[in-house]
């Protein structure tokens, strides 16, 4: 009876398809680099229908570092030590993994049988890498330089300058590689790296609604994988997210938002429909240009507030302490008060998160949003001088 429970209980567990984790053993050598340098691992995984992020690190140790771990299949991971970092596809076995830190994407790694797919992606990516790596090095330089430098020193501006160009530059690098890992996609739906690549190109320049259609065209053995399942949760979240800042555009109606302010007041959005202009204004206590713009702020709302336009201050601050500090001392409890960051003691209905500077899709802080009766937006600001102010009192007059 024994032998046939058993036998049975196989049969039963290898028709349902069930994937338990293994362990797996990384083994790797690294060159030039330093001693006791940190190199650090992160991976995610599918545990109980929750998905885990996994941190782990290594010291370097006469040129050796290990990482082991259990995972049910193949999974991308993501190495990373100074100023440099790698992508890996690990299985649950044993790894030798060998690194040159001067030139890291040349990497060898052995042990899996997934390395042959991304050995053939990696050949496209090497150059654009190695020059992505040489961005980095230079941006370093300049930093340095301009760390080195005086405050008022006129090499500074060179150095702000040099440094645009390079971030100019790497933005175009990182779009050719990304075009480059959609191509591939495109060549090998049946990869079994073919889900994570979707996935790390869902939030660039590429439209999410074309990587949608590549993984709806991927095998059911592809989209059932762990990367699979991760790249569909990713790309949906991404598209969703699209779709959420394009009704934050100009021309656009925002979704509704509800937080508590800082008066204890109830502070929707749709309640201003109808009724009166809306300007948002996206600042923090820490942000000293944001602080600069108070009595710019405050002549708004002296001027306007009777004519149709209620400003709505939204913080970035984590710290409520410092928020509400900063609103004494600068007087800015005039106007309606909240936070973007929803910290669960106040009410949001907005279903694309909790942040709703990210909703709105800013870049840096200050920020300004106009959002006219109708509850649509039309104007967006990184500041207010007399040209914004000028078209304020277009609008309002």
């Amino acid at each position: 009876m024994n032998l046939l429970f058993h036998i049975i209980l196989i049969v039963v567990l290898l028709s349902s398809n069930s994937i338990y984790a293994r362990p797996f053993l990384l083994e790797g050598t690294i060159i030039n680099i330093a001693e006791n340098t940190t190199i650090e691992f992160s991976y995610t995984i599918l545990k109980e229908n929750k998905w885990i992020r996994i941190d782990d690190s290594a010291k370097v140790i006469k040129g050796k570092f290990s990482f082991q771990g259990d995972i049910e299949e193949t999974t991308a991971v993501r190495l990373d030590f100074p100023n440099r970092m790698i992508h890996l596809y690990i299985e649950p076995t044993h790894m030798q993994l060998f690194i040159d830190a001067n030139k890291p994407y040349r990497y060898q790694l052995t042990g899996t049988k997934v390395e042959s797919e991304n050995i053939e992606l990696r050949k496209q990516l090497q150059p654009f890498m190695e020059y992505y790596y040489e961005l980095i090095d230079n941006v370093n330089s300049l930093s340095r330089k301009k760390d080195q430098s005086k405050k008022d020193s006129p090499i500074r501006d060179s150095i702000n300058h040099a440094i645009a160009n390079i971030d100019e530059a790497n933005e175009a690098n990182h779009k050719q590689m990304n075009e480059i890992c959609f191509d591939f996609t495109v060549k090998h739906p049946s990869f079994k790296i073919t889900p994570h690549l979707l996935s790390f190109i869902s939030g660039m320049e590429i439209s999410i609604d074309s990587i949608r259609n590549i993984y709806n065209s991927l095998p059911v053995q592809s989209k059932n994988s762990i990367m699979g399942k991760l790249a569909h949760k990713e790309i949906e979240e991404q598209a969703y997210k699209d779709s959420i800042l394009r009704m934050t555009s100009i021309g656009n109606y925002p979704p509704d938002f509800i937080r508590k302010s800082a008066s204890g007041d109830t502070i929707r959005l749709s309640d201003y429909k109808n009724k009166t202009y809306v300007l948002l204004d996206f600042w923090a206590s820490w942000c000293k240009p944001c602080l600069k713009e108070v009595p710019k702020i405050k002549e708004i709302h002296k001027r306007y507030s009777n004519k149709g336009l209620t400003i709505i201050g939204i913080s970035l601050d984590t710290d409520e302490n410092n928020w509400h500090k900063t609103l004494q001392k600068n007087g800015l409890n005039a106007w309606p008060q909240i936070l973007s960051l929803d910290t669960g003691k106040q009410e949001n209905n907005n279903k694309f998160g909790n942040n709703l500077a990210e909703l709105y899709n800013y870049d840096a802080i200050p920020f300004f949003v106009l959002i006219d009766k109708t509850g649509k937006v039309i104007k967006k600001w990184e500041y207010i001088n007399n040209q914004q102010l000028d078209e304020l009192n277009e609008i309002l007059k």
